[in-house]
């Protein structure tokens, strides 16, 4: 078979619209994952105002808050490094980062009608916090370059870590009011 050069020609073309297809899902992933961590830490920090009568809880979503914020910025550095970075975003992984991005939207909007209890803000933040950290390190296998498969590695072993803080905190809301007369 002889190939003429429009046969090579829309053969590129369509190799060139495939690699615009690639290029604009990958952007849209981590433009995504971006807007997930900075309404994370617009919750974060709405429950920091919220619940600024207690001042452990404060802190703790103060922090939370500030850690969320760096993960922006992080996700902010992988966009700016996409042309430089080989990854892989099936669109399961697509839809379901669309999935938290809208679920945490509903929360933000409910919550700011609907004050929550600090019990059960912190339940809901660990239940996200869980599904953030599922996210990031499913992600995180599909990173060729071995930076930015640490950096979402990194992701969740830090949302691992605020499921943690958030539980054992949520422990301590738990014990009856005399164990924490005892402390």
């Amino acid at each position: 078979m002889m190939l003429t050069l429009s046969h090579v020609d829309s053969r590129e073309a369509g190799m060139s619209e495939s690699t615009d297809v690639t290029m604009a899902t990958r952007k849209n992933f981590l433009e995504v994952c971006m807007g997930i961590e900075r309404l994370c830490a617009e919750l974060y920090n709405f429950y920091g105002d919220l619940y600024e009568d207690n001042p452990e809880a404060s802190r703790l979503w103060k922090k939370t808050a500030l850690e969320e914020e760096n993960h922006q910025n992080q996700f902010g550095l992988a966009l700016r490094l996409l042309d430089e970075t080989e990854f892989d975003v099936p669109q399961d992984s697509l839809e379901h980062a669309h999935s938290i991005q809208y679920k945490l939207l509903k929360l933000l909007n409910h919550i700011k009608n609907v004050k929550p209890d600090l019990v059960i803000a912190v339940s809901k933040a660990v239940e996200m916090e869980e599904k953030l950290a599922d996210l990031h390190v499913h992600s995180s296998l599909r990173f060729k370059d071995v930076s930015m498969r640490n950096l979402f590695k990194t992701l969740s072993e830090a949302d691992h870590d605020h499921v943690t803080a958030l539980q054992q905190y949520q422990a301590i809301l738990y014990l009856p009011q005399s164990e924490l007369g005892e402390r």
